[in-house]
């Protein structure tokens, strides 16, 4: 009877140890990596530098794929995360999925601003840079016509310079995670619009935002999971014998920020303050930024558990163009989900192709 009795408890007990075993080399693994793990390789698409700005760089993708779509795309990207989170990986990467699809791919990289930029603004960066940027993909690509896409802040910017810049013609716009309606932003509205959020002396302290500030600001948008919950995702992933490598991958981004132009930054916290840009009193250099001006054909694109851009700061963009083909798609995803990771290769991705391939202008040939 008592031999009945002790099997379940060696059972456990094995269990346990086996367990234990398992935790403790997890454990290891786990310390391992975030101590002394090289940081992976990004952006490893072959590109061209075109031209130069200050700072900014214009990139011309190459592939041996022949460009068969004979409208280019501008990929226009945020000011205080660097770009390749668009590139991050050849097996998670939109520009090579673009590329490989037979489209003509540009990229604006704005750069690292140091301490003489800090009075660069949207007025420089909308009306200086981008139409330079723009006349070099007519010039380099033969068309008259582009598409522009932009992901996140990139996508407030590239709606600003098409409500200025009729020509050359805009044809398509894709807009990824971008806010547009900063009336509602979640959390980032309730301390923002808090009187103690000195913008101004914010960016009179510091000139250039340095990027350690910056990147609290978002971490504390949900920080348990980006303080906690990115390191036991990592752990979790070890202990089911998971390959690290995307995680690796999304968590050298997320901890490589940029600083922030410091006129740039006042004119950005400005947005979510006074909400001008759908108000139509936001200005450049004297000229009023109305949405009503873009008759582009428009694909908008939102993550259902999009954080940093609720999905109906992006939907709102519908409602203030004058565009006829409009589209708003909506993922099971947030911010970063959108171009990286297994939803955006299997969902996103194809929803993008399939969109442009109807809409760049058939084939070269």
């Amino acid at each position: 009877m008592s031999s009945y009795f002790s099997n379940p408890s060696e059972q456990m007990a094995k269990q346990f140890q086996q367990g234990w075993e398992k935790a403790t080399e997890t454990t290891q693994k786990w310390f391992e990596i975030i101590k002394s793990t090289p940081s992976p390789q990004v952006g490893l698409t072959p590109k061209d530098i075109i031209w130069r700005k200050n700072k900014a760089q214009l990139y011309h993708y190459q592939t041996t794929t022949p460009k068969i779509h004979r409208i280019p795309i501008l990929i226009i990207y945020a000011l205080i995360n660097k770009p390749y989170i668009l590139d991050i990986a050849p097996e998670t990467s939109l520009v090579k999925y673009l590329v490989d699809n037979g489209f003509d791919v540009f990229m604006i990289d704005w750069g690292t601003p140091d301490l003489e930029d800090q009075d660069l603004s949207f007025n420089e960066l909308v009306l200086d840079y981008i139409p330079k940027a723009v006349a070099k993909i007519v010039q380099t690509s033969c068309s008259n016509e582009i598409t522009i896409l932009g992901y996140c802040m990139g996508g407030t910017i590239a709606s600003m310079y098409t409500a200025l810049h009729p020509q050359p013609r805009i044809k398509n716009m894709l807009f990824i995670a971008t806010p547009i309606d900063f009336e509602e932003a979640g959390l980032s509205s309730v301390y923002i619009k808090q009187e103690e959020y000195n913008v101004d002396k914010i960016v009179d302290t510091f000139g250039i935002v340095p990027k350690s500030f910056i990147n609290t600001s978002v971490f504390m948008l949900n920080p348990v999971n980006n303080y906690w919950g990115t390191y036991s995702r990592l752990w979790k992933m070890l202990h089911d014998d998971l390959s690290p490598h995307s995680w690796m991958l999304l968590n050298k981004w997320i901890n490589d920020p940029l600083p922030f132009a410091g006129e740039a930054y006042r004119q950005w916290l400005g947005l979510y303050k006074t909400n001008k840009l759908v108000k139509k009193e936001f200005e450049l250099r004297g000229r009023i930024v109305d949405l009503a001006n873009i008759n582009s054909s428009i694909l908008i694109l939102g993550g259902t558990s999009d954080h940093i851009v609720l999905p109906e700061q992006a939907r709102a963009l519908l409602d203030h163009v004058s565009s006829q083909d409009k589209t708003y798609l909506e993922f099971p995803v947030g911010h970063g989900g959108l171009v990286f990771g297994s939803q955006a290769v299997k969902k996103v991705y194809p929803a993008i192709k399939e969109w442009l391939e109807k809409r760049s202008g058939g084939d070269i040939a």
